[in-house]
């Protein structure tokens, strides 16, 4: 939670840096930009945030979004690499220390193996609840039988450790999308009094995607 809220921090500050306000400037016939090279501004923030902004001779605020956007794909690379190299090694220590097949197995399967020592006090439980569902095949395919206590608590930790990195990597992909919004929103701010037809609407719409809100920037010429 705290690591959400620290996320959520960092993208407000960034927000109130880049809506700031501007250096006085006039706005002279050179000045006026067309709705097509606007859009074209849009897209450059899409592409990279803050490319839209170094188009229109804003450098501090491009740079400002050209690091978060550094920041964001660092962090997702690092967390990412992090959370495979010790789900590896979280595999290879419960082939050796519970028997395993790790092959073709998904997260639930190693949830489980954690939180029993073999897998004859698993399906027992489960029996004693009629959960047949979540029944295991007792053969070799499904099999583990953990050496010791201390050898599961051992897999249980890399097993958290690896599920956190990849949980935390999230984070990072939304702060690419966020950064794209709030660039985009920002080149609407800097070109909205010299677009030669102003922008008639823009709406920004929260929308359900398979448990996964989806965030949409409508705007209209």
């Amino acid at each position: 939670m705290h690591k959400m809220t620290g996320f959520i921090l960092f993208v407000l500050l960034g927000t109130m840096l880049i809506t700031s306000p501007l250096t006085a400037q006039t706005d002279s016939a050179d000045d006026r930009i067309s709705n097509s090279q606007a859009r074209g501004l849009l897209l450059k923030s899409l592409i990279l945030p803050g490319w839209g902004e170094h188009s229109l001779q804003y450098r501090k605020r491009g740079y400002a979004l050209n690091s978060a956007e550094l920041s964001f794909w660092v962090g997702y690379i690092a967390l990412s690499y992090y959370g495979r190299s010790v789900e590896k090694d979280m595999k290879a220590f419960a082939a050796t220390h519970a028997g395993i097949n790790p092959k073709g197995k998904d997260e639930y399967f190693f949830t489980d193996i954690g939180n029993y020592m073999n897998l004859y006090d698993y399906n027992e439980q489960k029996l004693r609840y009629r959960q047949f569902a979540s029944l295991y095949p007792e053969n070799d395919e499904y099999f583990w039988a953990w050496d010791s206590e201390s050898s599961q608590k051992i897999f249980d930790e890399k097993r958290i450790a690896s599920s956190s990195a990849y949980h935390t990597a999230t984070f990072a992909l939304a702060g690419l999308i966020i950064n794209r919004v709030v660039s985009m929103i920002d080149i609407i701010a800097l070109t909205k009094d010299r677009l030669e037809t102003p922008i008639s609407d823009v709406q920004a719409l929260i929308l359900p995607n398979n448990g996964n809100p989806a965030l949409i920037l409508n705007i209209e010429f």
